[in-house]
């Protein structure tokens, strides 16, 4: 993978990089709501030295709120990693042979999250690897310059893909992706997201009988041109893909399924149920445009080298994703149900109070669980139960789900981010002030 000189692909257990995390033994880590990480306790001493308040997070892995929180054995990989100086090169080679046998993608790095590593796929299908030409960016004269989108993927994060100056080109349908194609086009984006949900009709519900309960989310489509249309579309103009993926985790069977399927180059969030370090991600897809994303990023003297990656984060999103692959993900949706379905039993007699599991589009956010009532009956609104709870003792930060990308209606609460126990500090908060209490 180093940008300037070809690479030894030596057997990646001989170079002296060894993880806490291989052979680890997992029994028991799948037995707690926060799967992964049961041994975590909440200790706020250094927020309470800088006088900030912690929250009990009831809302799922934002990055707003610190992204998630991190197992044991990765943050042991982190320290480990951090006693010592290494090659960032090297170590970045040899995680990527790791990551590469992992995931069958043809090649892969660790990038400082799932913008860094869209800005980095960027830079490969325009700079690509031309040293005169990656110095010139975000200056795209005499490159490629197009990335065509559809409009309903038009987010807020889409400044990932313009910061390296290219002009996004929007369409709606499979017949107008086609006709945008011109010599300009560099490559098709696809952003596979809660964001991105609608365009036609959702296919029926979904449901898992194998978990041992109704495990039911819609099936619904990211935009009028799916996936599998893009990538025929793109291939057959002989252009790449590229899919921001950030929070499809899980299944885990996502971090292969992309690149089987032939996208080009997907990025990955590392910190929301991968369960890495906040401040990482994952560029996966083809060897060359890997290769060609990663002699733009640091520690080379380019574009993204503002979005610098450190040992410590290399090796504790690796560590991350090999725990990822081995947790019993149906073991964990069944806990997060059974954390929601406590919230819904304490609250059952509370007058006008009614909860329902809320489906989703996107499978990697579902469960949800909204609350409702009637709000003139116990004078109460949804946001001002969302105020209460987060300036109440303890504080606690939910979802106004009529706020939500698709909106829904109620107070959510999404059981992924919550430790043993806590469920109930939060329903015992929502009982409180609707029966007035306080």
């Amino acid at each position: 993978m180093h940008p300037h000189k070809p690479f030894s692909r030596r057997g990646f257990m001989k170079t002296g990089l060894v993880l806490p995390v291989a052979g680890l033994p997992l029994a028991g880590l799948i037995e707690a709501p926060l799967s992964g990480a049961p041994s975590l306790q909440r200790s706020a001493g250094i927020y309470q030295r800088l006088g900030i308040r912690v929250s009990i997070n009831a809302v799922g892995t934002l990055t707003t709120l610190g992204g998630t929180l991190i197992p044991a054995e990765v943050i042991r990989a982190m320290e480990d990693a951090s006693k010592n100086f290494v090659p960032i090169h090297e170590l970045q080679e040899k995680v990527e042979q790791r990551l590469v046998e992992l995931t069958g993608a043809g090649g892969a790095f660790v990038t400082a999250g799932a913008s860094a590593a869209l800005c980095l796929a960027t830079c490969a299908v325009t700079a690509g690897d031309d040293r005169q030409k990656m110095r010139q960016l975000p200056d795209l004269t005499g490159m490629k310059s197009e990335i065509i989108i559809q409009k309903i993927h038009r987010t807020a994060y889409d400044h990932a893909f313009r910061m390296v100056g290219v002009k996004l080109i929007d369409v709606e349908t499979p017949e107008e992706m086609q006709r945008a194609i011109t010599r300009n086009t560099a490559a098709i984006a696809f952003v596979m997201s809660h964001h991105t949900l609608g365009g036609k009709e959702p296919l029926d519900a979904t449901v898992d009988m194998s978990l041992g309960f109704e495990d039911r989310y819609v099936l619904g489509p990211h935009g009028r041109v799916s996936l599998e249309e893009t990538l025929e579309i793109s291939h057959r103009a002989n252009l790449p893909v590229i899919l921001d993926a950030a929070a499809e985790i899980p299944p885990p069977e996502n971090l292969s399924k992309f690149v089987k399927m032939g996208v080009d180059l997907v990025a990955f969030s590392g910190g929301k149920n991968l369960r890495g370090p906040q401040c990482s991600g994952l560029l996966l897809g083809r060897k060359d445009l890997v290769a060609k994303a990663y002699a733009h990023s640091a520690p080379n003297d380019y574009l993204p080298r503002i979005a610098k990656v450190g040992k410590e984060e290399i090796v504790g999103l690796l560590t991350a994703v090999e725990l990822a692959l081995q947790r019993d993900w149906k073991a964990e949706r069944r806990a997060w149900y059974a954390t929601l379905q406590r919230v819904t039993e304490r609250l059952s007699d509370v007058p006008t109070v009614r909860t329902e599991f809320v489906t989703n589009n996107d499978y990697s956010h579902t469960p949800r669980l909204s609350v409702q009532w009637d709000e003139a009956r116990l004078g109460a609104t949804v946001e001002q139960m969302t105020q209460r709870l987060r300036t109440g003792e303890p504080s606690i930060v939910a979802s106004d789900m009529r706020r939500f990308t698709p909106p829904s209606k109620g107070l959510g609460i999404f059981p992924y981010n919550l430790l043993p126990g806590e469920e109930m500090v939060v329903a015992d908060r929502v009982r409180e002030i609707l029966t007035k209490k306080t």
